[in-house]
């Protein structure tokens, strides 16, 4: 197989896998009657921060279709991206 076709192909299924599982809703915004952007674990408020360098890799990585926007969350504590939650092992 050719070289450029080989990259091609694989290049074009990455992008339909990332339109994919946007199209999930992966990382959608928990929202409830007191705030629109509710955190993950026990749905306080969700505050921005400072992203990492590594979000910035992440971001143009996946061609800024994700938000990847950091958060931490008043009551918790939790931290992190919206949908890092949906990976975490031993979570339910």
């Amino acid at each position: 197989m050719d070289q450029f076709l080989l990259i091609f192909v694989i290049t074009i299924s990455y992008i339909l896998l990332l339109f994919a599982v946007k199209k999930f809703k992966i990382g959608k915004k928990t929202s409830s009657g007191n705030c629109s952007n509710c955190c993950p674990d026990c749905e306080g408020v969700l505050i921005r921060i400072r992203r990492t360098q590594s979000d910035q890799v992440l971001h143009h990585f996946t061609f800024r279709i994700f938000d990847a926007r950091r958060y931490i969350c008043n009551n918790c504590g939790w931290e992190g991206l919206r949908w890092e939650h949906q990976f975490r092992p031993g979570k339910d």
